[in-house]
């Protein structure tokens, strides 16, 4: 049976409303669709701040629009709720993950100890694998936990306009809901959501998700930093940002790359993890790029994304699994913005507490039992008022007393939190310390090191650069071990801490020999310098003292016979047979092809956490989840620091 839903996602810009039709598992129809720009004042990170002026701008949304759907599903996005990859037990019974999950809790949020948040997960994957010569069967779930306080608004919103709450889903389980209707079997593709004031990177194995990262830069951050870069107002900024052929007229493309450069960086290093993680497994190669998003129409993104992640950006033109009807008029451009209403239909994250009309319901019952219990209760209380007296006196003696403590410490949980908070903005900002050792960003000192490490007649005949791989021609000067010259540039190679590999698969060596004692007969010998005698040429040739052979047995049978006297006269008078060995030094050039390995053993993450003295559980992903601006001139400043232990989206 179809079930119609209204769905609303409120973010710091727009109010979107959709009515939507879920029809089987993978198909859905979107029949009405409306939006609004979000109240001055009324969003703050996910928060909904004024209620009634929210609802007050969806009822205007709606009106007269013929929405009729009383069911509501709310999908919220906010850096205040925590999500984690988490490896769960096998069980029969999937109902009781939701238990397990909730009995875990602390060991995946630390910060949830409180009991202030709300816990819901999603189904990745199950996965059977052999281990120790058994089989063992687990689950992948995404899990998230998400402030009591921050869901509690949209139940306030769902009372004020009437409407009953089906479902409240995590704005990242909504999108990926989605995105598993879209992409196909056998391939994995990195998928980008480029959001107004986030960017989530998404790699995607045909319909599973391998991994999930929230980037806290988006269209917003780039319009302000071209506003820094070129000092114009944010007017300008988004006319350049939305016209290729003005920005190339009027942006150069280093102007362009500062404005970006936060945002794709932070892409980068997400990638550079998943590269990392999955270094032996060829199926994790991303063979694409699909971007998405109202920030995915910024002038110029595509290039820079190919350049830098080295592989081919495509934008999503239609919406597999989505039919449009009715009065959603909407075009496919259009049809991407609501890409959060659509997703939360599918299969929601059930982030869901006691509130609104029906906490009221469940206080009335409540009351009434109270009643009753407390009639039954004051009957035995007045047979036993007399013995019970004194016990009463002493508890109550003993409670205030506990009380009085327990205000002795109030601010402890405050402290403890404010700790935590600054432990993280401090993480989020230690992460810029190694911008520099990103594996393109260490060419130009490694070029510097190369030409230390040189001996100064070994040359480079080409060098190509990709992705931190360095392949570079090395060709020696003629020595008698040429081969420990090699060998002593590889060494050197090798101490260098950014060096994570070398490879040589190539080696191609030449021979010649040298006269000690210079023919005198000779042009090269009448100015002092040594004649050679070459092998490996392409045709035999005989140019007075330089002679080039075709291989090492004719060199050696030319050298015997100008000692003998049977090659003719361009040869070094002094060479007889009994001066042979005392005349001549064979020499050898080397020429190898060398490909190095840029990057650093440690994990940027890990280092980070360490030194922000975040450990164990805490250890989250730091590097991926940036500020786009943590001076004080932006007043959403307090989002880089997470209110929370485990705030920062892994």
């Amino acid at each position: 049976m179809a079930n119609k839903f209204l769905t609303i996602y409120v973010s710091s810009d727009m109010i979107r409303i959709a009515e939507i039709t879920k029809s089987g598992k993978d198909q859905v129809l979107l029949s009405n669709a409306a939006e609004i720009a979000t109240p001055a004042g009324c969003f703050n990170d996910g928060y909904l701040t004024d209620v009634t002026a929210t609802a007050e701008a969806v009822r205007t949304a709606i009106f007269g629009r013929g929405f009729s759907s009383k069911d509501v599903i709310f999908t919220i996005a906010s850096k205040k709720i925590a999500s984690k990859e988490v490896e769960m037990p096998y069980v029969k019974n999937m109902r009781k993950l939701q238990q397990v999950l909730q009995a875990n809790s602390g060991d995946y949020f630390p910060m949830s100890g409180s009991g202030d948040y709300v816990f819901a997960y999603s189904l990745l994957e199950e996965v059977t694998m052999n281990a120790d010569g058994a089989n063992k069967r687990f689950y992948r779930i995404s899990a998230v936990a998400a402030p009591m306080d921050l869901v509690r608004c949209y139940y306030e919103l769902a009372e004020e306009l009437k409407l009953s709450v089906k479902h409240i889903d995590y704005f990242g389980n909504s999108v990926i809901q989605l995105l598993r209707l879209q992409m196909q079997p056998g391939r994995t593709d990195l998928v980008l959501q480029i959001e107004m004031d986030q960017t989530y990177v998404n790699v995607m194995r045909g319909k599973t998700l391998v991994l999930q990262r929230n980037v806290n830069y988006g269209k917003t951050a780039v319009i302000n930093a071209l506003m820094d870069v070129k000092k114009i107002s944010e007017k300008d900024a988004r006319t350049l940002l939305s016209n290729e052929a003005l920005l190339d007229q009027h942006v150069t493309a280093d102007e362009y790359a500062q404005a970006v450069q936060g945002m794709v960086n932070g892409i980068g290093r997400a990638v550079e993890y998943h590269r990392t993680k999955n270094a032996n497994d060829p199926s994790a190669t991303l063979q694409g790029i699909k971007v998405f998003g109202e920030g995915s129409a910024i002038a110029g993104i595509e290039k820079i994304l190919e350049r830098e992640l080295g592989a081919r950006v495509e934008h999503f033109d239609t919406l597999a699994g989505v039919t449009i009807k009715g009065q959603a008029a909407l075009k496919a451009e259009e049809v991407l913005r609501y890409l959060p209403n659509i997703g939360s239909v599918i299969d929601p994250m059930d982030l869901v507490i006691t509130s609104g009309k029906k906490s009221a319901i469940e206080t009335s019952d409540m009351l009434k039992y109270l009643k009753i219990v407390l009639g039954v209760a004051a009957v035995i209380m007045l047979g036993w008022t007399g013995v019970t007296f004194i016990q009463h006196k002493v508890a109550k003696d003993a409670r205030d007393q506990m009380q009085a403590n327990i205000d002795a410490i109030a601010d402890i949980e405050q402290i403890r939190q404010d700790y935590v908070n600054a432990q993280y903005l401090f993480a989020a900002l230690d992460t810029f310390k190694y911008e520099k050792e990103n594996p393109n960003n260490l060419m130009p000192q490694f070029v510097g090191d190369l030409e230390e490490i040189l001996p100064a007649d070994t040359v480079i005949n080409s060098i190509d650069a990709q992705d931190g791989r360095v392949t570079f021609d090395l060709k020696t000067g003629w020595h008698t071990t040429a081969k420990n010259e090699v060998a002593d540039v590889l060494v050197e190679l090798q101490k260098l801490d950014y060096v994570k590999g070398i490879e040589v698969p190539d080696l191609t060596e030449s021979y010649c020999i040298r006269f000690t004692s210079p023919s005198a007969n000779s042009a090269d010998g009448a100015n002092g310098e040594d004649p050679y005698l070459r092998m490996l040429s392409e045709d035999p040739l005989i140019l007075g003292d330089y002679v080039q052979v075709d291989s090492q047995s004719d060199l050696e049978k030319l050298i015997i016979d100008m000692a003998t006297g049977e090659a003719g006269e361009d040869y070094p008078e002094e060479l007889t047979l009994e001066t042979i060995n005392d005349l001549w030094v064979e020499l050898v050039q080397d020429e190898i092809k060398v490909t190095v390995t840029l990057g650093y053993d440690y994990d940027v993450e890990e280092r980070v956490s360490e030194e922000a003295g975040i450990t164990g559980d805490k250890a989250i992903v730091l590097s991926i989840s940036e500020s786009a601006d943590t001076t004080g001139d932006n007043p959403d400043a307090d989002a880089a620091a997470p209110a929370s232990d485990e705030e920062v989206i892994e």
